[in-house]
């Protein structure tokens, strides 16, 4: 064997041994490439149950949001018929209340001013007393 044969078996060797060295290699990336698209199916498949998932908690978020819209109109409109049934209770009381109190006030006065009438003129009809004083003369006093 002469030196050019051994150097051309030192390289088929090399040669074998790169391309076993590079077919695992490739074998490794193409394990690693077939693990990293089963990983990309994964995140793929619970991204769209996720997606799904938020879309249903957001439609039924719309849902809940419209309930509530419901319940505030119709708290609106409670409040806004009590706010009318109050102004109109007002309004349909106060008239009666007033002429009801201003009877009662005068009604008040006139009885305050015929009793204190009525007082007068018992004092004025009540009868004479004479009172004979020391002296033997008589004194006339009335009720004023």
């Amino acid at each position: 064997m002469e030196i050019t044969d051994f150097a051309a078996l030192v390289v088929a060797i090399a040669v074998v041994v790169a391309a076993v060295f590079l077919v695992t290699a490739v074998n490794n990336l193409n394990n690693t490439l077939a693990k990293l698209e089963d990983t990309a199916h994964q995140l793929r498949d619970e991204g769209m149950a996720a997606f799904r998932e938020l879309r249903q908690l957001v439609a039924d978020a719309d849902a809940e949001l419209d309930k509530v819209d419901v319940v505030l109109d119709r708290a609106d409109q409670a409040t806004t018929a009590i706010s009318e049934t109050s102004k109109r209770t007002h309004q349909a009381v106060q008239d009666p209340m007033i002429r009801t109190l201003a009877v009662a006030s005068g009604t008040s006065k006139v009885a305050r001013s015929w009793l204190s009438g009525r007082r007068r003129r018992k004092t004025d009809a009540a009868p004479d007393i004479d009172l004979i004083e020391a002296d033997g003369r008589s004194r006339r006093t009335g009720g004023r």
